[in-house]
C-alpha cells in the first residue's frame, strides 16, 4: 500500500513540476491518438537504444580488461620462465656473478667531486660563549 502511495505521490509531483507537458500529453491522447503513440515508440526506441549501447560498451570494456590481463599473465609467465631457465643454469649465474662485481684483487676508484665550498664566508658572525646556569 505504500509503494502505491509513494507511486501517486511521484506522478502527482511530476505533474505540479509540469503542468504544460501533462496538457499537451492530454491533448495528444484525445485528439490525435495515432501521434501519441508514435512519440512514445519514439522515446521507447531512444531509451532501448541508450540500454542497448550501454550493454555494447561495458561488454566492449570487459573484453579489453580480459585481453590486458591475458597479456600481464603472459609477460609473467615468461619472465617467470626465463628466471627459471638462469637459475638452473651454473653457467648463466657465474656470468651474472661475474658482471656484477670485479674480480678479486682488482680495484676500482671512482672520481668523485671535490667538497663544496661553503655558501657563507668565514667572516661573518661572532663566536660567543656560553655558561650553563642552574636555576
Amino acid at each position: 500500500m505504500n509503494y502505491l502511495n509513494a507511486l501517486l505521490d511521484a506522478l502527482i509531483g511530476f505533474v505540479k513540476r509540469n503542468p504544460i507537458l501533462v496538457l499537451v500529453i492530454v491533448l495528444l491522447a484525445f485528439t490525435a491518438p495515432a501521434v501519441l503513440r508514435g512519440l512514445a515508440t519514439l522515446i521507447l526506441y531512444i531509451i532501448l537504444g541508450f540500454a542497448i549501447l550501454v550493454v555494447v560498451l561495458l561488454l566492449a570494456l570487459r573484453w579489453r580488461i580480459y585481453k590486458v590481463q591475458q597479456q600481464v599473465r603472459d609477460q609473467f609467465g615468461k619472465q617467470q620462465q626465463q628466471t627459471n631457465n638462469q637459475g638452473f643454469n651454473p653457467f648463466t649465474q657465474q656470468q651474472q656473478r661475474s658482471q656484477s662485481r670485479p674480480d678479486e684483487g682488482e680495484v676500482t676508484v671512482h672520481k668523485t667531486t671535490a667538497t663544496p665550498e661553503k655558501r657563507i664566508s668565514k667572516d661573518v658572525g661572532d663566536y660567543v660563549d656560553f655558561e650553563e646556569t642552574k636555576e
